[in-house]
This record gives C-alpha cells, sequence and structure tokens, in this order.
C-alpha cells in the first residue's frame, strides 16, 4: 500500500510518498519533489525502481512411478526401457535440469531383493533412442535454457539387469530432479 500526502508550503505544493510492493519483486517509489506550479496546476516527478527475482517452476507429468518389469526376453538382454515422465520446465531467465538418485543403491522392497544394487542400474534419456546415462548420487545436467514459458523434458529410464545377482523381488529407487538457475 502506497501513502500519498499533499502539503501546502506557501505557494508552493510538496508532494512526498513512499510505496513498497512485494509481489514477483520489489517496487519502490522514490519521495518526489515539486518541480514547479503555476497559478491551476503543479508537476512533480519521481523515480520507480523496480527488482525482479527469478522465477521457475518445475512440474512432472505422468507417472511419478516408473514401473520396470521387464519380460524374459529383456531380462536375457540385461535392460529393459520405459517411459518416464515429463518434466516441463517454465523460468524467467536462464535455467539447468538436473537428475540423481537420492540414495546410492535402490532399496529392496522384500527380503528376496537384492539390498546392494548399485543406482547406476538406472539409465536415463530425453530420447527413447538416444545415449542413456547412468543415475548417480551426483547431479547430471539433462538440459538447459533460457526464459521460457513451459519447456517440456520427456525422461526415459532403461533399468539394467544383472542375472546372476539380482534375485527376484521388489526394487526402489527415488530419482531426485533439480531445476537451477543458470
Amino acid at each position: 500500500m502506497s501513502a500519498l500526502r499533499v502539503r501546502p508550503d506557501n505557494s508552493l505544493a510538496r508532494l512526498s510518498g513512499f510505496a513498497v510492493l512485494s509481489l514477483l519483486g520489489t517496487l519502490v517509489a522514490a519521495p518526489a519533489t515539486a518541480q514547479g506550479c503555476a497559478a491551476t496546476a503543479c508537476r512533480a516527478t519521481n523515480v520507480v525502481h523496480a527488482t525482479v527475482g527469478t522465477i521457475m517452476r518445475l512440474t512432472v507429468n505422468g507417472s511419478t512411478t516408473v514401473v520396470a518389469s521387464p519380460s524374459p526376453a529383456a531380462y536375457t538382454a540385461g535392460r529393459d526401457a520405459v517411459a518416464g515422465p515429463t518434466a516441463i520446465v517454465k523460468s524467467n531467465g536462464r535455467w539447468k535440469l538436473q537428475i540423481s538418485a537420492a540414495e546410492p543403491t535402490w532399496d529392496a522392497a522384500d527380503a528376496a531383493a537384492r539390498t546392494d544394487k548399485p543406482a547406476s542400474d538406472l539409465q536415463w534419456s530425453t530420447l527413447p533412442s538416444g545415449q542413456y546415462t547412468s543415475v548417480a548420487t551426483t547431479p547430471s545436467d539433462v538440459a538447459e535454457g533460457g526464459a521460457t514459458a513451459g519447456t517440456p523434458l520427456p525422461l526415459h529410464y532403461r533399468a539394467q539387469f544383472d542375472q546372476a545377482a539380482d534375485a527376484p523381488g521388489s526394487y526402489t529407487l527415488v530419482v531426485k530432479l533439480t531445476l537451477l538457475g543458470a
């Protein structure tokens, strides 16, 4: 809200005001000074400064739980590709999207599952037939860009299987997507 006062000062009027608005940034109006008055009007000027901060939003469309249930052929091949979610980036400036695993190993959801299955057994790509990169606890860059009203980034996952080590069971891996100002 702004406060506005007009005070008569003999034949001159002084206008002083101060406004602060904080919504997407900061808006400050500097005190105004009288420039001069004529018989029927007074004119004054002031300077308005606006600071707009970086605004970013990351949404994930689609299933955030991607189930990889390999067929016998995929298990024999040692990997199974599945469609992952689509990350949508909105930003008023430069940005970078990163992917990482929350833990270095998958969680064994039942007693029969392997307890030391590495996070790197999950790979990701932005193209279904593209080059896949192993997920690690250290973030990897997925994409970067400039101001956007909405850039969709489809993710594709490929789970790797080790026939000798991956016992039957359920495995869970938390994958983190992080949006940073670049």
